[in-house]
Parts: C-alpha cells; sequence; structure tokens
C-alpha cells in the first residue's frame, strides 16, 4: 500500500450505478472499489454529489443506501471551499459555447449529444473544481461532455484524467448481481 494513495473522484453517475445496480456500470465500478478497499487510492465524493443522488431506479429514496455507501472506511467525503467556488465559475464561463465557438462542434463530433454540448453546468463545474482544488488523479464519470473537456483541455492543463472507471480486471466475464449495501 503506497504512503499516499491517489485520489479519484466520483460523479453521481457512478454512485446511482451502483446503488441501482446498472448493469453497464456495475461490473468496473466494482472493480474500481478494489483498489479503495486495498488502500491504494482514495475514493473521494464531493458533496455536491451527494445532493443529486435523491431516488433509486425503482422510485424509492436513496437517502438509506446512499448512507451506507457513503459509511465505508475507503470514502471521502469533499467539501467545497470558496476556492472550489471560484474556480467553478472560472470553469463554467470558459467552457461555454457563446464565448468558445468551436467548443459546441468538437463536443458534438467527438460523440456529446447536441444538448449536452452548449456549456459547462453548474453540478459539473462544481464537481470538476472540487477535483482540481483537492488534486485528484482521476474524475471518474460517464458524461460525456465532461469526458470531452477532459480529453480535448483538462487532462493536458492539470494531469486530472476524466474517464469512465478504468481496470486491468475489465472486462469482467461473470454475470452482475445486484449489489447489496451492508
Amino acid at each position: 500500500m503506497p504512503n499516499n494513495p491517489s485520489l479519484d473522484v466520483w460523479d453521481s453517475c457512478c454512485i446511482i450505478g451502483v446503488l441501482n445496480g446498472e448493469k453497464d456500470k456495475v461490473p468496473a465500478l466494482l472493480a474500481q472499489m478494489s483498489k479503495y478497499e486495498s488502500g491504494y487510492a482514495v475514493l473521494g465524493v464531493p458533496n455536491g454529489v451527494i445532493s443529486e443522488v435523491v431516488a433509486l431506479a425503482d422510485g424509492s429514496s436513496a437517502a438509506e443506501p446512499l448512507k451506507q455507501f457513503l459509511a465505508n472506511s475507503y470514502i471521502q467525503t469533499l467539501t467545497p471551499t470558496v476556492e472550489v467556488s471560484i474556480l467553478s465559475g472560472q470553469l463554467q464561463h470558459r467552457f461555454d459555447s457563446k464565448r468558445m465557438p468551436d467548443l459546441r462542434e468538437k463536443a458534438i463530433a467527438a460523440g456529446c449529444p447536441k444538448d449536452q454540448a452548449i456549456r459547462l453546468r453548474s453540478k459539473d463545474a462544481d464537481i470538476l473544481a472540487t477535483a482540481l482544488h483537492y488534486k485528484a488523479a482521476r474524475l471518474i464519470t460517464y458524461d460525456p461532455f465532461l469526458r470531452f473537456l477532459g480529453q480535448q483541455f483538462i487532462a493536458t492543463e492539470t494531469g486530472l484524467v476524466i474517464d469512465i472507471p478504468q481496470s486491468s480486471f475489465l472486462p469482467l466475464d461473470f454475470p452482475v448481481q445486484k449489489v447489496t449495501m451492508s
């Protein structure tokens, strides 16, 4: 186990995927969790992500499963600071197609849906700013616009990798079962 484990930050879609047992997300996310459980990395969850996890796929409240998930010892909640808020605003200002005319076209060409390729939204900017402020190694998300920004700008400027979960264990060849929280 390293003395200074790296920090991975999860977007809300990752937590929702685990809590709902989403078959397209669970294997990769669970593979990532083994490195948190073993101490090779810490899982950071921004406070803004927590407030986005409201309901489960069946319509029930996500509050109790979310509390149980966040109680894991390898999870660190990341509190916003004034610096995070200011950086979030700067990122929203920068990544807006009104100020960066070719942003939308490049994002769409990279696979972003047209309605998401217009600008960096407030919650996504907060999550990105939190990951940058806390010097995360990775921001794990399925959000196509965040991933586009990561590949085109953020990784080369800051070193923060923004992508879906990666693991040498993937692809997993066993069926996904419903995730239960203890």
